[in-house]
């Protein structure tokens, strides 16, 4: 059954096509600041997590986790004790309150490949803890609601070792289901396997039932895929899996049901393979034995290809984009080997070759590529700090416009667990992905894409009974900031509070960036042609230095304090 393309529609109420940008406040914001009992427990990546898959998933562990089934300012991280400690700010009279509640089993010494750990929370009395050398801990922390929780002690209830040995993983979503008087806890988790040519994601998705006394595995699932996971979650109705990312993930295993491959699916043999920089493409393929050289032909037009010997067709379609063809050159070696090298019109990278895909060929990424995407996320992840550059060049317009097209073909996946296709998906390469934000305790969280200079907040809902659409709402807009965020290079998280009210640029060791779309200031600016002042509609930036606290590790937006995590400090910045 083919999967039903869905399109992202905004809600024309929310958006605001007068509101022109943002001007620079320079005053300062209130903020407060608690010197960590113990510092920050993080895990640097080391030799054999090189990958950019590592990298992302190193370099952008939010440290600083909120309880989102309390509604009061109750912060907890884990100190390089492994003991969770619970943080609670008192916005009344600005002050914090600290305690251990929970001290991690074994302690296990750190080693190479481990990952770092894991703190979530599928309900108000439950807490799931990964220890980020393969063991799931489940753990009893009685009601958080209340103000007691503070001197609770949780307690472990089950520990699992869930993937084997030498195989880590972090926690990315968790939920508890209630059905027929049996509770369900839903885990999923990501690791990361290597094989021969590259470094795939995998995610698990792993059941407990708790019979009354303790919690027995029920299911394992496990999904694959190549490259990384910006998004993933479990659909509430605990019947499909969402996943946004720029390759396919497929069920490779499920303890509960079988998995079939397609039966119009055929299993094809590489004949050729590919190699790209930005500015052209390498085709290689080989001829069989005795070959003749007047039997190949090479038919390239600019927006088409064609490669054959003899009866033999080795690629036959239309170009992903368009080529110089007057450019295309090809050699044969003795050995039978051929390279066909094509010029591309545009310098840019292609996410196929051809339209549509080819089974027949594979890509080969250029080491230099994958060394760019590293030096890039160097800054967030190393040990030592980078200097940063001595100039900051200006940006005009047209290089900004560049600079925010998005080089990922990035696609937002509904796949059913019964069976393991794919129902509906949602390109998100127009969109680009920015971030995600819990907005209610019970659904998953929502997406925050780009639209045009703005950017939307979409959730996903459960498919309705008898529907075959997949409810996606848009629930509110920052304005302006699909625009701004692009500009800033260096950014390590970005966030906004629940109310949209403003949203958050924060780099690794320097600046926060904080843009506030309503304010009481009023602007006025000339109309050039006209010679008039006319009123417009402007928000508020403020830069927040960060550098003098250190590293930052974790970050949280509330209504009205933006909470971010350092190495020895937690500050609380006043917003509203």
């Amino acid at each position: 059954m083919p999967s039903t393309l869905v399109e992202l529609r905004p809600n024309r109420r929310l958006l605001d096509h007068e509101f022109e940008g943002y001007k620079l406040n320079l005053h300062s914001l209130p903020h407060y600041s608690l010197e960590l009992p113990a510092p920050v427990d993080k895990v640097y990546p080391d030799e054999v997590q090189y990958s950019f898959v590592h990298a992302k998933l190193f370099a952008l562990h939010n440290h600083l986790v909120l309880d989102y089934w309390d509604h009061s300012y109750n912060y907890y991280y884990i100190d390089n004790k492994q003991q969770i400690r619970l943080v609670t700010f008192e916005n009344t009279n600005q002050t914090f309150q600290h305690n251990v509640v929970y001290d991690i089993p074994a302690h296990v010494g750190r080693k190479s490949g481990h990952f770092n750990l894991c703190l979530a929370f599928p309900s108000s009395t439950l807490a799931i803890v990964s220890d980020g050398t393969g063991y799931l801990h489940i753990v009893e922390t009685g009601p958080r609601n209340r103000p007691t929780c503070r001197n609770q002690t949780w307690q472990t209830i089950q520990s699992s070792l869930l993937l084997g040995d030498s195989k880590y993983f972090i926690i990315v979503d968790t939920r508890i289901q209630q059905k027929d008087n049996v509770e369900t806890l839903h885990c999923l988790l990501q690791s990361v396997e290597q094989n021969e040519k590259q470094f795939d994601s995998v995610l698990t998705w792993v059941t407990f039932d708790f019979d009354g006394q303790s919690w027995k595995q029920m299911s394992f699932r496990q999904l694959q895929g190549k490259g990384i996971v910006h998004y993933a979650a479990i659909e509430n109705s605990f019947n499909s899996i969402y996943i946004a990312s720029d390759n396919t993930f497929k069920f490779t295993l499920d303890s509960e049901k079988e998995i079939k491959e397609p039966a119009n699916v055929e299993s094809k043999k590489i004949i050729y393979t590919w190699l790209q920089t930005t500015e052209d493409v390498t085709i290689t393929l080989k001829l069989g034995e005795n070959f003749d050289k007047k039997s190949l032909l090479v038919d390239i037009t600019p927006s088409s290809i064609k490669v054959s010997y003899a009866d033999k067709v080795f690629l036959d379609g239309k170009l992903r984009n368009k080529v110089d063809s007057t450019l295309t050159t090809w050699n044969v070696q003795d050995n039978g080997q051929v390279d066909i090298l094509v010029t591309k019109s545009d310098s840019m990278l292609w996410d196929e070759l051809v339209e549509g895909g080819d089974n027949n060929g594979e890509q080969i990424l250029d080491a230099s590529l994958v060394e760019e995407a590293h030096r890039r996320l160097a800054h967030l992840c190393s040990e030592t700090e980078m200097e940063p550059d001595k100039t900051v060049p200006g940006l005009n317009t047209l290089e900004l416009e560049e600079c925010d097209a998005s080089e990922e073909d990035t696609v937002l996946v509904r796949i059913d667990v019964l069976t393991h296709q794919i129902t509906h998906r949602i390109p998100l390469s127009v969109h680009q992905y920015l971030f995600n934000i819990n907005l209610e305790t019970q659904e998953v969280p929502a997406l925050v894409l780009r639209h045009d200079v703005d950017a939307c907040i979409w959730q996903p809902y459960a498919q309705l009974i008898n529907s075959d659409t997949w409810p996606m709402k848009h629930q509110g807009t920052l304005m302006a900031f699909g625009y701004v965020q692009s500009s800033k290079q260096n950014r390590k998280f970005v966030t906004c509070p629940p109310n949209f009210t403003y949203s958050v640029v924060c780099e690794s060791s320097r600046h926060i960036f904080i843009y506030q779309s309503a304010t009481d200031q009023d602007c006025q600016l000339r109309k050039r042609t006209a010679g008039v002042m006319k009123p417009i509609k402007v928000g508020q930036q403020h830069v927040f230095n960060i550098d003098k606290y250190g590293e930052v590790l974790g970050i949280n937006a509330t209504n009205d304090f933006l909470f971010v995590l350092t190495e020895t400090q937690l500050l609380a910045i006043q917003v509203q």
